[in-house]
């Protein structure tokens, strides 16, 4: 019984690092169309270069362990989300492209950096999407999708969309002013006294919201206040915190701050969908594979997460401290 919650741990445990770890370099990304000087744009991208790729490992990993060890699951959330996950990873892959050509084609290095924060700002829509469509609940007719491929499309998971936008923005601006010299420092503030308003009309509207589209959250709430209470606490107040971040000495701790707002909220999440895999549909025992398969995967996780976790380590202590400006003058 224990084998599918474990199996279920490594796929929120990846999920949870992906958000936080890309989340920030594609809030990076988004934050490009709002800065007009070239410099300052390479600047904001050269200080993402080393890491952004090795982020996006976490999702492969989320996405095989879940194939493997809740088929069933995979069955139903693939073909109920497949507009938005395709259209996802495009972003995701033209994100990859323009960090080539930008670098190789300095002539049109503009219009590069408005593609890339455009793919930036749709891979998170979908994301924020993704989870709309979940929290609003699939349409499963036995152990398979029973719904149409637009089911996703709804003002609701477009809400959601938008309000993780800001959450991966605010996340940006945080890593900014953290791995940025003094030039990005206004800019960061700027855009997290922006954004942080924005992020807690969203988020609240979409939490009402929520009540009402799924009455399943209703009983959540009644049966874990106090842990989502907490959480929401949490939030609210780092949100009151960045408010004020001009006024910090450290450069690392807006961006602690933002990673503790984005982490509160997919605990708060996972509070709400578990037990189950297809929110509030199939819980994970339902859908859990053999015992043998589920092995194979916890053996196969505990031998590749560990070397996942060193070269991220690794990439980031090699790549630590403040990105330097490359041809600016001191």
């Amino acid at each position: 019984m224990n084998t599918p919650l474990f199996s279920a741990s490594l796929v929120a445990f990846a999920l949870t690092l992906y958000v936080l770890l890309d989340g920030f370099d594609l809030g990076v990304g988004c934050l490009l169309l709002f800065e007009r000087h070239e410099r300052v744009r390479d600047h904001m991208m050269d200080s993402i270069t080393p890491t952004w790729d090795g982020n996006e490992t976490w999702l492969v990993m989320a996405a095989v362990v879940l194939f493997a060890a809740f088929p069933i699951s995979y069955g139903v959330l693939l073909p109920a989300l497949y507009l938005p996950v395709v259209v996802m990873l495009l972003a995701l892959g033209v994100r990859g492209v323009c960090f080539e050509f930008r670098t190789q084609i300095q002539d049109l290095r503009g219009y590069w950096d408005i593609v890339f924060a455009v793919g930036s700002a749709i891979a998170a829509l979908m994301q924020g999407m993704i989870l709309g469509a979940m929290l609003q609940g699939i349409d499963v007719k036995g152990n398979a999708f029973g719904g149409r491929v637009t089911d996703f499309a709804t003002p609701y998971s477009f809400l959601c969309g938008v309000t993780v936008l800001c959450a991966y923005a605010i996340l940006g601006a945080g890593w900014l002013r953290y791995k940025g010299t003094a030039i990005l420092h206004s800019f960061s503030l700027r855009a997290i006294t922006t954004l942080i308003p924005i992020f807690v009309l969203m988020f609240g509207t979409a939490s009402v919201l929520s009540l009402r589209v799924q009455p399943a959250i209703v009983a959540v709430w009644h049966q874990d206040s106090l842990w989502l209470g907490t959480l929401v606490a949490i939030m609210l107040f780092n949100c009151l915190w960045l408010l004020s971040a001009g006024r910090s000495r450290s450069d690392f701790y807006p961006f602690l701050s933002a990673l503790v707002l984005v982490a509160a909220g997919v605990v708060g999440l996972m509070v709400i969908i578990f037990p189950n895999i297809v929110p509030f549909r199939i819980a994970l025992w339902d859908a859990a594979s053999s015992s043998l398969s589920q092995i194979f995967v916890l053996v196969g996780a505990c031998a590749v997460i560990p070397v996942v976790l060193g070269y991220s380590f690794f990439a980031y202590w090699v790549f630590r401290g403040k990105t330097p400006r490359e041809g600016w003058d001191a």
